[in-house]
């Protein structure tokens, strides 16, 4: 079940402060009140408000910001009605951020998500993005100075090097090495956006590998991964690979 509301944009200055959304457009108490009565007319529905990331630029903007959907829905269930929505191609790939930060688990249900994320006023703030806004082109030269000035500019974003494994033969190479993601993202949430990518069926397993020795736990997030295992280069280099190559 949807609210059918006017979609709002959010719009950021130079610095990525928001200048105009829901949050700074409605009062907090008028938002809260607002979910008070979705609440008691709908007590088993989770309301939400999904905007495009500010950074986005590939994907249309939604033509409704709010939308209230059952606790049990996943959020692999409700990334179909947005692709549904914006109406993109299927090899596009689109992920769900949480708060602007955090990428979601796709099994995670909303009752889930909303008992960890859902903000004061009652909502559970959600965004959405592609693929480019996690990577960026490989024909990008960078030294380590380079790197460490992408690092001074985006401090709360690992540079990630990612390829194939040299023996690994049974899955396809990825369309691009490098991407720049949230720390917080754990290796189970970017083996997603991995095997997302390479459109590998669920039956197959994919696994993670750091300088090409250590098997990344899928809980670390990127932060302690880049702490630990940096290169001398500035990148976090991650190797992925089958189970045929372990076996």
């Amino acid at each position: 079940m949807e609210l059918n509301f006017v979609t709002t944009l959010i719009k950021h200055d130079v610095n990525h402060n928001v200048k105009q959304c829901i949050k700074t457009k409605k009062p907090f108490v008028s938002r809260k009140e607002e979910v008070m009565a979705i609440k008691s007319k709908f007590p088993s529905k989770i309301p939400l408000i999904v905007e495009r990331y500010h950074k986005e630029r590939n994907l249309p903007i939604l033509n409704k910001t709010k939308f209230l959907v059952p606790e049990d829905i996943t959020m692999s269930q409700f990334l179909v009605i947005i692709r549904n929505r914006i109406k993109i191609k299927p090899n596009q790939a689109i992920y769900l951020i949480i708060n602007n930060k955090s990428m979601l688990s796709m099994s995670l249900t909303m009752a889930q998500a909303y008992e960890d994320y859902g903000n004061e006023d009652g909502f559970l703030y959600m965004t959405y993005a592609s693929q480019e806004v996690f990577g960026y082109k490989d024909d990008m030269k960078e030294t380590k100075a380079d790197v460490q000035a992408m690092r001074d500019r985006f401090p709360d974003k690992v540079p990630l090097y990612v390829h194939k494994y040299v023996r690994e033969r049974e899955v396809p190479s990825l369309g691009r090495s490098k991407f720049l993601v949230p720390e917080e993202l754990t290796m189970s949430q970017f083996l997603y956006v991995i095997r997302t990518k390479m459109k590998l069926r669920e039956t197959q397993a994919l696994y993670l590998l750091v300088n090409n020795k250590v098997l990344a736990s899928h809980s670390m997030t990127m932060a302690q991964a880049y702490s630990q295992f940096r290169g001398h280069d500035g990148y976090l280099h991650i190797t992925y690979a089958t189970q045929q190559v372990f076996g």
